[in-house]
């Protein structure tokens, strides 16, 4: 049994004194509690209405129980759906004293706005209630709960009103009953039912009235059907045609008790003219049990036909239930099937298949409504239906919608509706309940679009997000609307046919998605639903703070890279911040992934960290921290040790002091590396190279050097051939006379570099004495080639003989043995004697040289006769002599000349290796 949708007329009530037995004060108070027993909530109300009246005043009882009427009269309006009664009485008991004995009366002035349609001071009085009353019965506390929830919805979603205008239908098809289910049947005919009829023989005083289906053909008056069909005494009502137009099914239905019904189902044969014939019962009845509201569909993934119909049978999920039942073409039925991804706790019914756009609409009133029953549709595809949409206001209202039906050529829709508007026929001040009239408009041409989210890590589906729906124009994306749903994971749109558009999806906590589409694409232009999966992946909060290792300050300005590590080691840029004025970087990641972060800024050498999420869960906190110390960037850059030349494809190794390992590796195609150090902290570098011997070098930087390198530590690594001939034969030079001028010892005390300072001071005074005396233009020839000379020659070999003597302690230390031969030679000035002790004194400098370089790394091997040498002292043999000899009493020619200065040397060269 079932009162949904009643199609009682309460207008037509006589007195409401005739059910009280005695027409006093208290005598109309038990008559509503009478009417109240029996669920007769309207007549309840218009008793304890009269009870009301200010007329009684004089009644001894009046001032005891009028705060009791005036909860009772609020109580049976609201249950009456009177709703602005009751919200007028409970009112008027707030200003009672009374008042705390009745703890549910926030409720009902919740209840009751929201069904007028006052969403805001709905919620107020819900949370009041809540608030006030923590001990209240846990069935009004949890819809209570569920109200504030569809009220904040009910809000959001009038911001969203179509642009669909209802036109209300005229009077003959509208009554001032229930006039609902208006169809399209064979012929051009329309069919509708209406509550309009008197129950002439009902028992029950005042007489009820009954519902009769009717029909219209062109602008004819309708007319009910036969009363082979609208069975006498009967609720007839409802009609579903077959794709055939053969057949129709309708609802007979029974009165029980006063306001309730229980229906069957019939079906009856459609003639040639028209007429219904050969009615019958279907055998999917069940006794004691409603099966009502018939619709007929074809199924277009596998075409099969199938009647669908509410039914509160056992094994709903509560109130009405969908059913289905599969419709063989010789109108046999299968099981009836449960649609129970539709169906929720309160009354899902009045189905209606659309075949166009395989669509089920039907009115519920166990989701999200503006109030009451709302009209909802769910798309059936690849046999699935998917979730229910709400047709939205203005299709539905703070009222009770139901009956909604569609029909092509032309494409119009119609909705039966409980709106208290002007133009309902029943409508009036006094009178705010009662019936349903028929409405008609031309549906939205858009296509339903479906945003879904979900929890990318479960799975599971993600509410609280906000979608954002972008239309894509040439000039970039519009945005169209922007809803956020804090009780599930849907998102209901409209979009145009063959359009291009974006969704977005957010939520505090999760990564965003981002699903563009296009309409026109093969795979969606046919489609009239359009369901899209939007996944948003937990994110974890990673705040990067960058210091300066060296004194541990905030280090601003570094760039930050975070790349996510794939599976195959490759890593890919996810994003990279520069923050100017702060030490601070900010990233959102993702459960599940792997990331590494790198700092780098100018002048600083790369830090980096790594963030592994694979393995994290949710419960481990949301912000990660991770601290990036920035050392000093070195460039190290491999030399040839003999020519300075770049010397590409050699290794190194760069280690701590304590052996911990910073790097290793070759560059094959260069000759430059790149480390992150920390000042006055000791490195050691290992440098090899095939053909070079290996060198080993411990590096300490300080501060200073790193001002002196304009914010960089550069340092070079000379290699040294191993072939001790690649560096010889070379030459150094000498003053004039010099070492130990004007002595004849064939040996002396000074090295090399001892006497070479000051030759090298004394550049300026050989230019000058070389061009002195010359006509102006030799002179500038000849103080070019002295400088030419010094920097090519005696600048130069200094430099070779520190390098030669760097190789040659490397070839000692490998265990090898060397005889360098050294020929001294002199200018023809003084007599050859003395020119020959000042060509060993020379050689005697060289070997001095060798002997203490590199704090005396040499000495050992000269020692142990690992390092040999072969002398030739030979004085000015050796010198171009004949164009000295000309000029030996000009100082010029034979002192500051560049012939003369050449003679002043030793050679060294590799001479004979004694030891084999």
């Amino acid at each position: 049994m079932y009162r949904f949708l009643t199609f009682l007329v309460l207008s037509l009530l006589v007195s409401a004194g005739l059910y009280a037995q005695n027409q006093s004060f208290t005598g109309y108070i038990e008559g509503g509690d009478q009417a109240m027993e029996r669920n007769d909530h309207y007549n309840a109300f218009r008793l304890y209405d009269i009870a009301a009246d200010p007329e009684w005043e004089e009644d001894r009882a009046y001032e005891e129980r009028i705060a009791e009427v005036y909860y009772k009269a609020g109580v049976a309006a609201y249950r009456a759906t009177a709703y602005r009664e009751a919200e007028k009485y409970m009112l008027q008991l707030q200003s009672r004293p009374e008042i705390t004995k009745y703890p549910l009366v926030k409720y009902f002035m919740g209840q009751s706005a929201f069904r007028q349609g006052n969403y805001d001071q709905a919620a107020a009085n819900f949370q009041l209630f809540l608030d006030e009353q923590p001990n209240a019965p846990e069935e009004y506390r949890s819809a209570a709960l569920a109200q504030i929830n569809d009220s904040n919805w009910a809000i959001d979603a009038l911001a969203r009103s179509e642009d669909v205008i209802l036109q209300h239908m005229p009077e003959g098809l509208n009554t001032e009953n229930s006039d609902v289910m208006y169809v399209r049947g064979p012929n051009g005919t329309r069919y509708f039912t209406s509550n309009n009829f008197e129950f002439k023989k009902d028992t029950v005083s005042p007489k009820r009235q009954l519902s009769r289906i009717l029909r219209q053909t062109g602008e004819r008056t309708a007319v009910p059907l036969l009363n082979s069909i609208n069975l006498p005494g009967k609720n007839v009502a409802h009609t579903a045609f077959n794709l055939e137009m053969t057949q129709v099914y309708y609802s007979v239905c029974d009165f029980r008790n006063y306001d309730e019904l229980i229906c069957d189902l019939y079906r009856a044969d459609i003639g040639a003219d028209g007429e219904w014939a050969n009615p019958v019962k279907l055998d999917l009845n069940v006794a004691g049990y409603s099966t009502t509201q018939p619709s007929i569909g074809l199924d277009a993934t596998d075409g099969g036909s199938f009647l669908y119909f509410a039914s509160d049978r056992p094994g709903g999920m509560g109130g009405l239930d969908l059913y289905r039942a599969a419709l063989a073409p010789d109108g046999s039925l299968g099981a009836p099937a449960n649609l129970d991804k539709l169906n929720t706790a309160g009354d899902d019914a009045s189905p209606f298949w659309y075949g166009p756009r395989q669509t089920l609409y039907f009115a519920t009133d166990g989701r999200f409504t503006f109030g009451g029953l709302d009209i909802y549709k769910s798309y059936l595809i690849d046999g699935r239906f998917r979730r229910p949409v709400n047709l939205g206001n203005p299709v539905n209202s703070s009222a009770d919608e139901a009956y909604y039906t569609r029909f092509d050529d032309p494409d119009q829709a119609y909705v039966a509706s409980r709106r208290p508007v002007e133009e309902a026929l029943f409508y009036s001040e006094e009178r705010d309940v009662c019936c349903y009239d028929l409405y008609e408009f031309t549906p939205d041409p858009r296509l339903d679009l479906q945003a879904l989210t979900f929890n990318k890590l479960t799975g599971k589906e993600l509410p609280g997000a906000t979608v954002a729906l972008y239309k894509i124009t040439p000039t970039g994306p519009e945005l169209i609307e922007e809803i956020t749903n804090l009780e599930d994971n849907e998102f209901n749109f409209l979009v145009e046919p063959g359009g291009k558009y974006e969704l977005k999806a957010t939520k505090d906590g999760f990564t965003e998605d981002l699903d563009a589409f296009d309409l026109a694409s093969p795979e969606l232009k046919d489609l009239s639903f359009i369901e899209r999966r939007l996944e948003l992946n937990p994110k974890v909060n990673l705040d990067i703070f960058t210091f300066n290792n060296v004194d541990l300050s905030e280090l601003t300005g570094a760039t930050v890279s975070l790349y996510e590590v794939n599976e195959d080691g490759t890593l890919t840029l996810v994003r990279e911040i520069t923050n100017p004025i702060g030490n601070d970087s900010h990233f959102d990641l993702e459960i599940g992934k792997n990331y590494r972060i790198e700092a780098r800024k100018d002048g600083f050498g790369q830090a980096y960290t790594e963030v592994d999420l694979r393995n994290y869960s949710p419960d481990q906190g949301g912000t990660i921290r991770r601290d990036l110390y920035l050392g000093q960037t070195l460039e190290v850059y491999v030399i040839d040790g003999r020519t300075d030349d770049p010397l590409n494809n050699a290794t190194l190794r760069l280690s701590k002091s304590d052996g911990e390992l910073v790097d290793e590796r070759s560059n094959p195609t260069g000759n430059d590396f790149y480390y992150t150090v920390n000042l006055d902290q000791p490195f050691i570098l290992n440098t090899r190279r095939e053909g070079y011997f290996p060198r080993t070098d411990t590096l300490v930087f300080t501060q200073q050097d790193l001002v002196d390198g304009g914010g960089k530590l550069i340092y070079y690594v000379p290699l040294f051939s191993d072939n001790l001939n690649d560096f010889l034969p070379f030459e150094v030079y000498f003053d004039n006379d010099h070492p130990d001028p004007r002595t004849t010892s064939f040996t002396t005390r000074l090295s090399y570099d001892e006497t070479y300072e000051p030759y090298i001071g004394n550049e300026e005074i050989f230019k000058k004495e070389a061009g002195e005396g010359l006509p102006e233009e030799d002179a500038f020839i000849e103080r070019g080639n002295i400088a030419q000379f010094f920097e090519q020659e005696v600048k130069t070999g200094y430099k070779q003989l520190q390098r030669f003597a760097d190789a040659l302690i490397q070839h000692m230390r490998s265990g090898r043995s060397f005889n360098l031969e050294l020929q001294g030679s002199a200018s023809p000035r003084a007599e050859t004697e003395y020119n020959r002790r000042l060509s060993g004194r020379r050689i005697t400098s060289v070997k001095n040289f060798l002997a203490t370089y590199r704090d005396g790394a040499l000495l050992p091997y000269i020692k142990n006769k690992q390092l040999t040498y072969t002398e030739s002292a030979l004085g000015e043999s050796t010198a171009k002599l004949a164009k000295i000899y000309e000029r030996l009493d000009q100082v010029r020619e034979s002192i500051y000349s560049q012939p003369a200065s050449l003679e002043r040397r030793v050679v060294l060269r590799a001479g004979l290796n004694l030891k084999k």
